[in-house]
This record gives structure tokens, sequence and C-alpha cells, in this order.
């Protein structure tokens, strides 16, 4: 039973030195405070009631001309040279889908992510989910992950792309975290897993000395 709790105990503290917390790094990801904190610049986005996720509020693209990605939505995010992140958003499109899950109506739309200087996603005419048979309030939206993004500088401009035409496409609750466990520039050092396995190793043989001696 020692042995038990020693070897848990190590997994434990081995889980907390490769893993440590990650935390948000966007500013109102949740676009409850649009415009009001100054933390994003737009370009013909405002905030709507619209398939939101996360509280009451999503942003949404004003663009209806075009395919050019020419509404634009960004903010300047504090990042590690060196450092990977992983990008997520939830994603919602104008239009209507029956109880049957068929598409009544859909309209052109368009996304494009920056990370820095890097394109890591382009959609183009993403499918509504709207179920609710009718354009307010919207819903549900559908999450979009981007993993592993690397900043090469230490501030980062995440920028959003869109147009639609003629109804919207929205974002919500967007987040950029560190990629847990791994140092900026560097895969997770050997030492610390050594760490581990000596650890591991030496509680084993200890264990094996007490049954002989026994």
């Amino acid at each position: 039973m020692k042995f038990a709790k020693q070897l848990a105990a190590t997994f434990v503290l081995a889980a907390a030195v490769i893993a440590p917390a990650s935390a948000n790094i966007v500013v109102d990801g949740s676009f409850e405070a649009f415009g009001d904190e100054g933390a994003w610049q737009t370009e013909s986005w405002s905030q709507y009631q619209r398939g939101t996720q996360d509280g009451g509020f999503s942003a949404g693209t004003g663009c209806t001309i075009g395919t050019n990605f020419g509404c634009t939505l960004s903010q300047t995010l504090t990042t590690v040279a060196g450092q990977r992140y992983d990008l997520s958003f939830w994603l919602y499109a104008d239009g209507v889908v029956d109880s049957n899950g068929n598409i009544v109506s859909n309209f052109d739309n368009g996304l494009r992510v920056w990370f820095g200087d890097e394109i890591v996603q382009t959609i183009i005419n993403f499918p509504t989910t709207n179920t609710s048979g009718s354009f307010n309030p919207g819903g549900p939206s559908t999450l979009i992950t981007i993993s592993n993004i690397l900043a090469t500088s230490a501030s980062t401009v995440l920028q959003f792309a869109g147009y639609h035409n003629p109804a919207g496409i929205y974002l919500d609750n967007v987040v950029v975290e560190a990629v847990p466990g791994e140092e900026p520039g560097e895969v997770p050092e050997p030492g610390t897993l050594s760490l581990l396995g000596l650890a591991m190793g030496g509680l084993a043989l200890a264990r094996r000395r007490r049954v002989r001696a026994g």
C-alpha cells in the first residue's frame, strides 16, 4: 500500500511539472465589451446577439460585397517567441435548417484567420446549423480548433477577415492558449521525463529489496 501511494504521488508531481496550466491571452474573446475596452480593432465588424456561445453577444462581419475578405477583426496578443499556441473559436452562419436537418436556406460566406503573418485557416461557405426556424436568435455554433501555431515574436496579431452575401457569419468565445508542457522553441525537456523514470525505478528497486529482506 505504501508503495502504491508513493507511486501515485510521483505521477502527480510529474503531471504538475510537465503540464502547467495555461490561460487565455485574448482580451474580451466573447465580445461582451466589444468596442468599449479597445481590445479589438475592426473594419466593418459589429456586435450581435446571433449564434452566441458564451455570454450574450457575438461578433459578425458586415461585408456583403465581393469575396475578398475585406472586413477585418484583429487583436494584438502578447506572445512568447518560439512558443506554440492553440486557437479555438465558435462559428455560426445565418440560414435555416428544417426539423429533418435539411438546409432550407444558406448563403455565401467566408472566413480567413491569420496568426501573425501566417494564414492558419480559410473557410468558404460554412454551412448553417440554425434549427430555430428563424434567423433570430440563430445557433447552435460550431467549435473550430487550430493547434500548434508558432509565435515568432513578443507580440502577434490575431486577425479574422470575412464576408457574407447577404446574411451574416459570426464568431464567439475566441481563445488562444499556450500549448501546455512545451518550453518556447523546445520540445519537453528530457530531464523532466528522466526525473519521472528515475523516481519510478527507485521506488520499484526499494520495493524489491524489501521483499528480499522479508
